[in-house]
């Protein structure tokens, strides 16, 4: 059924799409298992603080933090399943 409504379309656009759910899919899986890993902000997973002479650590692992990495995990692994069927579709058009 999908490939009966995309006959007029060119395989170019499926590949395009493909290329940019992959890259969407990467960015997400790396920042969501980082996050899930480590707990923190994937801008500054281990970041510490000057005060003075000391250095501060960065505060405990957050569990919404944990939880968000999985929810980006999972958003991953759904523009990688995208990307699959753009390229299939793609690649039938070809």
């Amino acid at each position: 059924m999908v490939l009966a409504l995309t006959e007029n379309e060119p395989p170019a656009r499926y590949l395009r799409l493909a290329a940019f759910c992959l890259a969407g899919a990467v960015l997400l899986l790396w920042i969501g298992r980082t996050q899930r890993r480590t707990g923190r902000n994937f801008l500054s997973p281990n970041e510490t603080m000057r005060c003075g002479d000391q250095l501060i650590s960065p505060p405990p692992p957050s569990r919404l933090q944990r939880a968000l990495g999985r929810v980006m995990t999972g958003f991953g692994y759904f523009c990688a399943l995208g990307a699959v069927v753009n390229l299939a579709i793609g690649m039938s058009h070809l």
